[in-house]
């Protein structure tokens, strides 16, 4: 189906989905999906659409802005909106780009986890555009398969969220997290990571979002939490041993966490 947008070449296609009432309810659900090529002129602005967008930048590029943020997305990234804030994108060059409006599921906590901490531009690659093509091929009204795009859409979702596959960490935090690993029984603060990182606290913060995907702080309650079960599990420690320097506030935090006391977990019997 040819868009009818001002400054879409003929070979821009776009089409919609008809999502079943179980994906609305269940499932990560396609609305809309088109593969665009563009010229100076196309532009589009919204104050509300109720539905998410994601766009995968090929060639040239695609000037975003959405509520108070804003991004220049270049060849090889994407942006993830929140269109129910206003928003408008538009080119200055020839672009070509992939996108698709999306709801349900967790799609709603997801857009807010991922662009509340570092915008709504992401860099690419080629297993994120691999799910982008399969969420168009499941889409086709002759073989929509609801399931298939909702586990690539919370694919697209789940790569952004950890770009860095690879089971290395990042040379920028190696030093925090290796810190961290040693000395999460004692009280580490921000600024000693970020010190030991060289660099500053704000950008710790937000590079242990991009690439752990806990601030500094959360990441550091993960290790204490994991390491506290292994000893309510395999020792006879008391709460107040187990607890990290305060055991109400372990126990605060352990059942925030978990939705259950540590001596609730205990009595599970793993």
């Amino acid at each position: 189906m040819k868009p009818p947008d001002k400054g879409l070449l003929l070979s821009s296609y776009v089409d919609f989905t008809i999502p079943s009432p179980f994906a609305r309810e269940h499932l990560y659900y396609l609305i809309q999906y088109g593969h665009y090529q563009c010229v100076p002129g196309y532009e589009v602005e919204r104050d509300f659409l109720d539905m998410y967008l994601c766009a995968y930048v090929r060639s040239g590029s695609l000037h975003t802005f959405c509520g108070e943020q804003s991004a220049n997305a270049t060849a090889g990234q994407l942006v993830l909106m929140d269109c129910r804030l206003p928003h408008r994108y538009y080119v200055t060059e020839p672009t070509e780009f992939l996108w698709f409006h999306f709801s349900g599921g967790e799609s709603a906590a997801y857009v807010r986890l991922l662009t509340g901490g570092t915008g709504i531009c992401f860099d690419g690659n080629h297993e994120i555009l691999q799910y982008f093509e399969q969420i168009f091929y499941y889409g086709d009204k002759q073989m929509c398969n609801e399931h298939r795009i909702s586990v690539c859409i919370q694919s697209v979702l789940c790569c952004l969220a950890v770009p860095d596959t690879k089971p290395d960490i990042p040379e920028v935090i190696r030093p925090a997290v290796e810190y961290i690993a040693e000395h999460f029984r004692e009280e580490v603060t921000l600024e000693t990571l970020a010190n030991l990182c060289h660099v500053s606290v704000t950008h710790l913060i937000r590079c242990f979002a991009r690439y752990i995907g806990f601030r500094p702080h959360d990441h550091l309650q993960e290790q204490r939490l994991r390491h506290a079960k292994v000893l309510l599990t395999g020792s006879a420690l008391s709460i107040e041993q187990i607890g990290f320097n305060s055991a109400s506030h372990f126990s605060r935090v352990f059942r925030s966490r978990e939705k259950m006391t540590p001596s609730k977990f205990r009595s599970m019997n793993f």
